[in-house]
């Protein structure tokens, strides 16, 4: 771990990438409404959420889904109300509780 100033760095690899004007202030208002502190932190995850979806060798399948504004309205007011940490954890909590409720009979 590097030691930047007085924070310790768990992430040991510095990569430097341009994005234009108007990326810049879409990562920026990312951070500003969620959960992240710097856009590092944004650009991070976005990158393993990358890694998951097309790395042919993790368990985890990445699934997009594409969800009402309502929807999303309604899973951030769960959120909110402190029943789940991010609209991917609820789905997922969501999802395998109706799996658990109509399991999948074979034939």
């Amino acid at each position: 771990m590097a030691l930047i100033g007085k924070v310790q760095m768990s992430v040991p690899y510095r990569i430097t990438i341009r994005v234009s004007e108007e990326d810049l202030d879409r990562l920026m208002k990312i951070r500003e409404i969620s959960k992240y502190e710097t856009i590092s932190e944004v650009i991070r995850d976005a990158i393993k959420e990358f890694l998951e979806k097309y790395d042919q060798e993790s368990n985890v399948k990445n699934v997009q889904v594409k969800l009402t504004s309502r929807m999303v309205e309604n899973l951030n007011s769960v959120i909110q109300n402190g029943e789940a940490i991010s609209i991917e954890e609820l789905i997922r909590t969501i999802l395998k509780e109706y799996m658990a409720q109509n399991p999948i009979k074979k034939d």
